[in-house]
């Protein structure tokens, strides 16, 4: 299962680049967030260097995730330039870079032309010691890039910016370059592995078990060294006794299928596919308005003030109460809309559900339209009902 950082540039002290009443810092954290919830919901692995407005500092944040050992990062910035705006997005990823930077740069920035932004480019930039010119960059062991989304002292790029539409296309652009299989590991390599046993595959297993552990917390949690030791053990006996498999400590052809299954959140069972690509709200109806009836039922089960739903693929009364519950049970914008970060919660939430509550902003999927002033408006409210539910 692929591991991303998505780190969002600047924060507390430091507003980033400002114009025209905007703070730079604001509009970073609610698109870090957004894509985090998105990639989460389809069932990645995700840290962050920040999810509120404080300090940061690119040392340890790369050190996070050099520590984490994440498959790829993703910084967001927003950029600006002096004298007359400029205008487009541009994707930055290393000198150092065997492809997969390039690739994971050219993805993001594929998709945010397709909103309307003006293509700038991927590239790279150099300092006069002939090294990545940005820390995060510079500083980290892994696939890493830096967005540049928008100018935001040009006031045509900020109309065009709608935060939950951005993010979306970034996560899109991580998944194709970082794509993640059904279940949560390769093919069996076509050895069992048991105690003794080293290498990447262990490795593999220890990720996914520490995965699955969020869910269930009998199985301990363990450092992902490559290394079958006496806790691996331990944590590899409880998953079968849990699933049902034979309790001897081998990863054999079927425990390595159940912890691909379980790795991911399951078997898919009340759970829900990839995010439609389009926000669902009151009036819409079909398959995708069904399924979620059918994922707040599950869930309803415990959160007993969601109530039950017929599950007749309409987008009704009954249905908009049911999800505006769900926003406010799990800290989202209660607004009624399915858009990708509670497509991403409905998701996470529907097999099982986390042990502890996350509070993390929801910004949907609004048109285009919608102009700057309105999206400063929306961000400055959402950071208002954050504070009052911390």
């Amino acid at each position: 299962m692929p591991r991303i950082a998505v780190y969002a540039g600047h924060g507390g002290s430091d507003p980033g680049a400002v114009a025209n009443g905007l703070r730079e810092k604001d509009f970073n954290l609610a698109i870090s967030n957004n894509v985090s919830n998105i990639l989460r919901g389809w069932g990645y692995q995700v840290i962050n260097n920040r999810t509120t407005d404080v300090n940061r500092d690119i040392i340890r944040d790369a050190d996070l995730a050099n520590e984490s050992r994440v498959d790829a990062l993703a910084e967001i910035h927003l950029n600006s330039n002096p004298g007359t705006p400029a205008t487009g997005s541009e994707v930055f990823y290393s000198i150092r870079d065997t492809g997969k930077g390039r690739q994971l740069a050219s993805a993001i920035l594929r998709r945010l032309v397709a909103l309307g932004f003006r293509d700038r480019g991927v590239k790279t930039m150099v300092n006069t010691n002939g090294q990545d010119t940005f820390g995060i960059i510079r500083r980290t062991n892994m696939p890493a890039v830096l967005v540049e989304v928008a100018f935001i002292n040009n006031p045509e790029d900020m109309a065009r910016l709608d935060v939950g539409r951005v993010s979306l296309a970034i996560a899109e652009g991580i998944r194709e370059a970082f794509p993640i299989s059904s279940g949560g590991l390769p093919p069996y390599p076509g050895t069992a592995l048991r105690i003794g046993a080293r290498g990447e595959s262990v490795r593999q297993i220890q990720r996914c078990l520490n995965n699955i552990s969020a869910r269930q917390p009998s199985i301990q949690r363990l450092v992902e060294d490559g290394n079958f030791g006496p806790r691996t053990l331990d944590a590899i006996t409880t998953f079968q006794r849990i699933f049902g498999l034979i309790p001897d400590g081998i990863v054999g052809p079927l425990t390595w299928a159940a912890i691909s299954r379980e790795c991911s959140g399951g078997s898919n069972v009340g759970g829900l596919p990839p995010y439609p690509g389009v926000a669902l709200r009151i009036g819409d109806r079909g398959e995708s308005v069904r399924q979620v009836q059918r994922c707040l039922n599950n869930i309803s089960a415990r959160q007993p003030s969601i109530q039950r739903l017929v599950e007749d693929g309409i987008f009704g009364p009954r249905t908009l109460d049911a999800v505006t519950t769900f926003q406010r049970i799990f800290g989202l914008v209660p607004d009624g809309v399915v858009g990708p970060i509670t497509w991403g919660r409905l998701t996470q939430e529907c097999p099982a559900g986390p042990r502890l509550r996350n509070i993390e902003s929801d910004l949907p999927i609004q048109n285009s339209k919608k102009g700057m002033n309105d999206l400063l408006t929306y961000l400055i409210l959402s950071n208002v009902i954050m504070n009052i539910q911390r």
